[in-house]
């Protein structure tokens, strides 16, 4: 009998252990499904502001949650902006960065950001992109189930064409400029005189350099890397029209994160604010000054635009936007901003 109670109590003991095991083992396994994965999506090159951005974001993100997994798809190998806008708000992607001309599809008051002339500098469209307005224009995208995390500064605009110094309007007449295909551009460059061809960035040394173009009209980055600057040699900053990159996050996946995770997501996108408007500003290689410096140096000649002249033949193109979009939005973003 005393066989029989031992042989139990030490089966009871390898069950009680084998128990205890798996109970570990689970634990194990469960902080592992912890563990949650955002996909970060960017379609331009890695030569843009977005790429050094989106690693500061990770960096920072990682670094306050151990929870948290930022994944970097850039270089459009997930779509252009169109299709991470369309990916973001089904929720297969979870962040991406698109231009304020691409989210303004889902929230018409979007096109507030791109109007021409409408903040006298740098410093004005910084303060108003992270203002209470903007970030209730930011709102907007919501009942699509995006939450905007950041504006960013896209850069303003410039020009360069092959054919002569713009200094007003009168020096656009006839000149066929390459545009992105956004009306809001599309409508600037013709009320400045221009004529608007809508082209993808990569067709547009050759097209220049074959005649089907005269020029340009981008943010100086791009000029400067797309190598526009060698084949149209005036520069012309007008600073017509700006855009800012819009970070989006699919709605559902930031109501789903813990706190701690929310909060890296905060840090993350402060990180990525910060040296995004580092690549604008500071950066010896990249900012508007030294652009525009490595351009004349190239053998560009830089001509001074007469803004006035500019800004007072684009104005009707600030009224067309009001009357369309009818937000009041759009006229507390404009009133801040001293335009009546």
């Amino acid at each position: 009998m005393k066989h029989v109670n031992s042989f139990w109590v030490k089966s009871f003991k390898r069950v009680e252990i084998f128990s205890f095991t798996l109970i570990i083992v689970f634990i194990g396994f469960g902080g592992a499904s912890a563990q949650t994965e955002l996909k970060f999506a960017d379609s331009l090159p890695k030569s843009y502001a977005y790429f050094p951005a989106m690693h500061a974001f990770k960096a920072a993100a990682e670094g306050t949650s151990k929870s948290l997994t930022i994944s970097l798809f850039p270089e459009a190998v997930l779509g252009d902006q169109k299709a991470l806008l369309e990916a973001t708000k089904i929720g297969s992607i979870d962040i991406a960065i698109v231009a304020n001309q691409v989210s303004q599809q889902l929230a018409p008051e979007h096109g507030v950001f791109g109007l021409p002339f409408v903040w006298a500098t740098l410093g004005d469209y910084m303060k108003f992109i992270q203002s209470p307005t903007a970030i209730d224009i930011g709102r907007r995208l919501e009942p699509h189930g995006i939450k905007v995390l950041t504006f960013a500064n896209g850069g303003s605009m410039a020009i360069v064409n092959s054919k002569r110094a713009v200094k007003g309007p009168e020096d656009m007449k006839g000149l066929k400029l390459r545009v992105m295909q956004d009306p809001m551009q599309i409508d600037m460059i013709r009320s400045m005189g221009g004529i608007p061809v809508p082209m993808g960035v990569p067709e547009v040394y050759s097209a220049i350099q074959q005649g089907q173009l005269d020029g340009h009209a981008s943010v100086t980055q791009v000029l400067w890397a797309s190598k526009s600057h060698e084949v149209a040699k005036h520069l012309s900053v007008t600073a017509h029209g700006r855009s800012v990159g819009v970070v989006i996050m699919n709605l559902r996946k930031w109501n789903s994160l813990n706190p701690e995770q929310k909060l890296a997501v905060e840090v993350g996108t402060k990180a990525f604010f910060e040296n995004h408007q580092g690549f604008f500003v500071s950066n010896p290689n990249t900012s508007d000054e030294n652009i525009v410096g490595f351009m004349t140096k190239s053998g560009v000649t830089v001509t001074e635009p007469d803004i006035a002249a500019f800004r007072k033949a684009t104005a009707p193109i600030v009224q067309a936007f009001r009357t369309r979009v009818k937000s009041p939005l759009v006229e507390r973003a404009l009133a801040e901003a001293g335009v009546k």
